[in-house]
């Protein structure tokens, strides 16, 4: 999810001569600067810029092991690695004097919030795309809510590194590079599930988002992770790799028994409900398909789309990154769109007496926000529909990552028959 950014170099060297006068050596100067810079602006770039990220999943396409530029399916649920020659990927040593906390004390007070506070993190890494360096530099309020401020400076070695992206006032907050040089939050959502009603100093962190680098908007912006299941977040993605890494949770490296777990949470269908590896899920797979069909009276199957985490074959943990039934779509808005009340959904079903299902929007802990009656444009049988969903976010202060959910009844008893998801960024 990095953008493809070519620096030319020029080197210019300006041969003085004795018999030049002090005035004659400037004006040949400027001249010089004035015919670079024209050069320069007349030059095009040979890197595409920043796009959003769009997402359209199929229920038969498994995801793919090439590389992508951006996410834009499930078949492209991993980041690339870098397209800039002899650029790193990941968290990489600063320069000595830098990796001084007591270095950054000076350049973050401009921007700091004023109180007492201390410099608890610099971290470096290619953030930008390009071989060049930027640093992660994270400020530890001394207050009962530990609170975190989080900067990225860039041109990390000159007098006055320069600023490109801040984020401040984290309850609980922490912060680091990922594996793809992206940088990751935590925090507590003071109005979620696990915090609310708790003084601010026993709150956790509870709360996870990634922010990429955008050529376009010039500093970081919030991304989206692919993965809905076990992992909503990269954050919680890598944190989960590192215990699997160690031999706990091994049922996580199974694409099967990912896509069982998620009916068995999600759906609340049986532990026992059929299985099926359609493609791929093997040692050396980067790609899964499974097919889990519910064991309730007039139920159906989902089919679950799965990739490894990074690509990484060599004991990449599944992410779930399609959940997907025949005759069952969301076809607005798309996977990975960015969503804000009230959301107008449209999808296609199977009505029985004019009812699909129910539409939800899905918070960090799969908890609702919102839900609407899917309602079919005819009564019965398959048909479409478009429907109003309002919802109300526990994180009024940005966006969290979420789901928004097609989940068709039972006519039998009225548990999940057959459920549709999509990931999504949901604005307060």
């Amino acid at each position: 999810m990095f953008f493809n950014i070519n620096y030319r170099k020029m080197n210019t060297s300006i041969k003085k001569k004795e018999t030049f006068g002090m005035k004659k050596i400037i004006v040949s100067f400027v001249v010089l600067i004035s015919l670079f810079m024209l050069a320069s602006c007349g030059a095009s770039p040979s890197a595409p810029t920043a796009g959003v990220p769009t997402h359209q999943p199929t229920a038969t396409t498994a995801p793919s092991t090439s590389p992508a530029v951006v996410a834009t399916t499930p078949a492209q649920a991993k980041l690339p690695p870098a397209l800039t020659p002899n650029v790193v990927l990941g968290p990489q040593a600063c320069p000595v004097a830098l990796a001084a906390l007591a270095y950054w004390e000076p350049i973050i007070s401009p921007y700091a919030y004023g109180g007492s506070h201390q410099v608890k993190l610099v971290s470096c890494a290619s953030m930008m795309g390009n071989p060049s360096l930027q640093a992660l530099v994270t400020v530890r309020r001394l207050d009962a809510a530990n609170t975190l401020d989080v900067f990225v400076f860039t041109n990390i070695t000159a007098a006055r590194p320069a600023k490109v992206f801040q984020t401040m006032g984290l309850v609980q907050g922490n912060a680091k590079i990922s594996g793809y040089s992206t940088v990751m939050t935590a925090q507590a959502d003071e109005l979620s599930a696990l915090n609310a009603g708790k003084p601010v100093s026993a709150m956790t962190a509870d709360l996870f988002r990634e922010f990429k680098w955008s050529q376009s908007a010039g500093t970081l912006v919030q991304t989206v992770f692919p993965g809905m299941f076990p992992d909503l977040t990269r954050f919680q993605a890598e944190a989960d790799q590192a215990q699997v890494n160690q031999g706990h949770q091994p049922w996580k490296l199974s694409a099967t028994q990912v896509a069982t777990t998620l009916a068995v949470s999600l759906l609340n269908w049986s532990p026992n409900s059929p299985t099926t590896l359609l493609s791929g899920g093997g040692a050396h797979d980067g790609s899964a398909v499974v097919r889990v069909k519910s064991s309730a009276p007039g139920s159906g199957s989902i089919t679950v789309t799965l990739s490894r985490l990074e690509g990484t074959t060599n004991g990449g943990i599944w992410e779930v990154v399609a959940v997907t039934v025949p005759g069952l779509s969301i076809t607005s808005p798309a996977p990975l769109s960015q969503i804000i009340t009230p959301l107008q959904v449209r999808g296609t079903g199977s009505a029985f007496e004019g009812v699909i299902g129910k539409v939800i929007v899905l918070d960090h802990f799969y908890h609702p926000l919102g839900q609407a009656s899917a309602i079919g444009a005819s009564g019965m049988g398959q048909t479409s529909f478009s429907t109003s969903l309002y919802y109300q976010s526990t994180f009024p202060a940005g966006i969290q990552e979420g789901i928004l959910v097609l989940s068709a009844p039972s006519n039998a008893n009225g548990s999940i028959a057959a459920e549709v998801m999509e990931k999504v960024l949901v604005e307060p």
